[in-house]
């Protein structure tokens, strides 16, 4: 097998329109204060560091709108805050995800039982690497309407580098 390319999550940015890029802030917004305690420590101290707006002295201060407006801008620029939204993304969308890896188990892909945020944190493989579980998550996502068809798409992306860990 040829090495394998695993990108960072932010290269995904160039697979998302600015619409579907705020679906996506919004829902891993919304998941924060459930998430599970490391992942919320994880995002939180991500965003602590990188969202400042002025006239705010702590990302925790800054009203919810403002700090939203500020991740979408800082998605296209700042690797680990796209990999903490994403992360919290999977988090809220492990339904669909489990659901995928479910279809991609039945149809001989061999996706791991266990495939949680810290193994996926590191980015995923473009489509070309890994064309069986990018075609089903293409099929999958032609059945459903915007957004749910490209949170299928990330959810390919998202299950894409356990297709290469050991």
């Amino acid at each position: 097998m040829t090495e394998t390319n695993v990108l960072q999550w932010i290269a995904v940015n160039e697979m998302m329109d600015d619409e579907y890029r705020q679906v996506v802030v919004t829902e891993a917004l919304s998941y924060l204060p459930k998430a599970p305690a490391e992942l919320n420590k994880f995002a939180l101290d991500i965003l602590k560091k990188t969202i400042q707006v002025n006239g705010f002295r702590s990302y925790q201060s800054i009203p919810p709108y403002l700090a939203k407006k500020q991740i979408i801008k800082e998605f296209k620029n700042n690797d680990s805050l796209v990999t903490a939204m994403i992360c919290l993304w999977a988090e809220k969308q492990h339904e669909l995800i489990k659901t995928l890896a479910q279809a991609a188990r039945a149809a001989n892909i061999l996706i791991p039982e266990k495939w949680d945020w810290q193994s996926a944190r590191h980015g995923f493989v473009q489509g070309q690497d890994t064309p069986e579980l990018d075609q089903l998550a293409t099929t999958l996502a032609a059945q459903k309407s915007k957004p749910e068809s490209d949170h299928t798409i990330l959810a390919g992306l998202w299950l894409s580098n356990s297709l290469f860990i050991e």
